[in-house]
């Protein structure tokens, strides 16, 4: 089975495997160390989770710049509600304190746009912020100041330089607290300052940047705009983000979000949203192609339910006719994402739930194959008590991403890297996750950093790879497929029971390359092949240097000797045969 002539482009991090993480550092601990410790782990990229407003995503975005991180950004209009978006981005300007004796102000014009109340607003400051200074942030029925809408205050020490007001509680929802603007109408909100004599720079741009709006200083004009983000929310969305069968974000939200974003290095694409309904699809394809005229060189991401026993449980909304997992992601796979991506935990509490893991890695691999798109899949690197899902150990760790390669996935993302706080019935749901809750490290965080870093190694191999056949010895797990014999890859006949997966691939030039994975969580083996039709070399693609490299092999008899760590895999280039 053969990949299609035009497939999507195989997605890299600046040219590496993507390697994520899931649950990333809250906005209040988003610190140059917090990401350099990502970044440390060998990972490559951050799928946007925590950081849902303008301020908390800019400011990630600052900290995985400089560390070496990309991430897939979301938004409030995005995961939780549809809103509208009023940007003034530019930053240019001198800058202006704010004074304990007087104020700054701005001006905004709200969108022609119905059933809009005020949410979030956040401004750039480029000094310090220090500890008993409060900055209270006034909206008004104009400038001047005749009705209060909204007020919100902020109190140091503030750590980022994108100070954010709030008139909504996180995550926003409809049901809270309306402070309702007209459509098309001009407000005015505006600083006071207490407990210091002056607070700033507040970063300011051209006037006209933000159209309808202006700034004031001490009551008038100004020459300048603020650089400001509000967002406007809605009663609008679905059950579980912005996106419902008939609604989505709108164009000017899209587009204002673009602008936003677009220019910013650190940015590898857009999430939509983790494990959507199939009913979501039509909008979400909309909103795919809004971003992508926008934004063509950028990723839009979405992962997806696993497969389950029943095939039908998690893939409709209630109220609608189930649908079997091969029509779920069938009608997704019709949209042309850029690559898919699935989550499924296979190590419980009590025991290895092989059947769903094997047959979701088969599933996907099969589609992947046939659709010419990418597929990724996430690692259970976390406990989770609703599910039986236990802390995995190194071995288990190790297991997953090896097997995942396997069967030919492009990229991987760790659930969990931070530990949320997942409250059921009274009780916390995830305790041990890669980094703990008081912000130390797991055992977990050596496991993965280890196997990441040989899979960045092997990389420039596995991105070139196209998945020819995936089979399995010493026992036959469901939705598996045992070795032929008459395969060219064979363990000897004292080795044909260990536990192992044999896939074999071929790059664009044709060369073959198999890997092998012990499928033995407890002990290492040994095992020796009998590789047929006499290839030249047999070498192996160093986890340490990425280069290929001197094996066991014997060309004359055709043996070769491979150790395998418990549930490690190791990858072949074979020469000529």
């Amino acid at each position: 089975m053969a990949k299609r002539k035009h497939n999507n482009p195989t997605p890299t991090v600046a040219g590496e495997f993507p390697i994520g993480i899931f649950v990333e550092p809250a906005p209040s601990s988003a610190t140059d160390a917090a990401f350099a410790e990502i970044r440390e782990m060998n990972a490559n990229f951050i799928v946007g989770q925590q950081s849902t407003t303008p301020a908390a995503t800019d400011w990630a975005l600052e900290k995985a710049q400089a560390n070496g991180l990309k991430i897939l950004v979301t938004d409030t209009g995005i995961r939780w509600i549809q809103t509208e978006w009023i940007a003034q981005n530019d930053d240019s300007g001198e800058g202006i304190y704010l004074r304990r004796a007087g104020s700054i102000g701005q001006t905004f014009t709200t969108p022609d746009v119905d059933d809009l109340s005020l949410a979030i607003v956040s401004f750039k400051m480029n000094g310090e912020w220090p500890a008993e200074t409060t900055v209270t942030l006034s909206v008004y029925d104009n400038e001047e100041k005749a009705e209060l809408l909204a007020r919100s205050t902020l109190t140091g020490p503030i750590g980022s330089r994108y100070p954010e007001f709030r008139f909504a509680r996180m995550p926003v929802m409809p049901e809270e607290p309306q402070y309702a603007v007209a459509p098309n109408r001009t407000y005015y909100m505006e600083f006071s300052l207490d407990g210091a004599e002056r607070l700033g720079p507040f970063a300011t741009g051209a006037l006209g940047g933000n159209s309808g709006g202006q700034a004031y200083v001490d009551g008038s004009p100004a020459v300048f705009d603020l650089y400001f983000q509000l967002t406007l929310k809605t009663s609008r969305g679905g059950s579980i983000s912005a996106f419902s069968p008939t609604g989505r974000p709108s164009d000017a939200y899209i587009e204002t979000l673009v602008n936003h974003y677009r220019d910013h290095p650190a940015v590898l694409g857009y999430n939509l949203i983790d494990e959507p309904f199939a009913e979501l699809y039509p909008m979400m394809k909309e909103t795919s192609e809004r971003l992508k005229a926008l934004d063509p060189d950028r990723i839009i991401y979405t992962n997806h339910y696993p497969l389950n026993e029943t095939g039908d449980s998690y893939y409709s909304l209630e109220g609608t006719p189930p649908l079997g997992y091969e029509e779920y992601y069938d009608r997704w796979l019709a949209t042309n994402p850029d690559m898919f991506s699935f989550d499924f935990y296979p190590f419980k509490q009590e025991e290895f739930d092989e059947k769903p893991y094997y047959q979701s890695l088969e599933f996907f691999r099969g589609r992947s194959l046939a659709t010419g798109i990418d597929f990724w899949a996430y690692i259970q690197s976390a406990d989770y008590e609703y599910f039986q899902i236990a802390e995995p150990n190194e071995r288990q760790i190790r297991f997953q991403v090896y097997s995942t390669l396997a069967y030919g996935a492009k990229g991987y993302v760790y659930w969990t890297y931070g530990t949320p706080s997942v409250i059921i019935e009274g009780k916390e749901m995830c305790k041990r996750a890669i980094i703990l809750r008081d912000g130390s490290r797991n055992a977990t965080y050596e496991y993965a950093k280890k196997v990441n870093a040989e899979v960045l190694k092997l990389g420039p191999a596995l991105l070139s790879l196209t998945s020819k056949e995936v089979f399995h010895t010493g026992g036959l797990p469901p939705w598996s497929r045992p070795l032929p014999k008459d395969f060219f890859w064979q363990p000897s006949e004292g080795d044909a029971s260990v536990p192992l997966i044999v896939a074999s691939f071929e790059n664009e030039d044709g060369k073959v390359f198999v890997m092998v994975v012990s499928k033995d969580l407890e002990q290492a083996r040994t095992v020796t092949f009998q590789v047929s039709g006499n290839p030249g070399t047999i070498r192996e693609v160093c986890k340490a240097t990425g280069e290929e490299i001197e094996t066991a092999y014997n060309g004359l008899t055709g043996m070769l000797s491979v150790n395998l760590s418990p549930g490690d895999g190791k990858l072949y280039a074979l020469g000529e045969r």
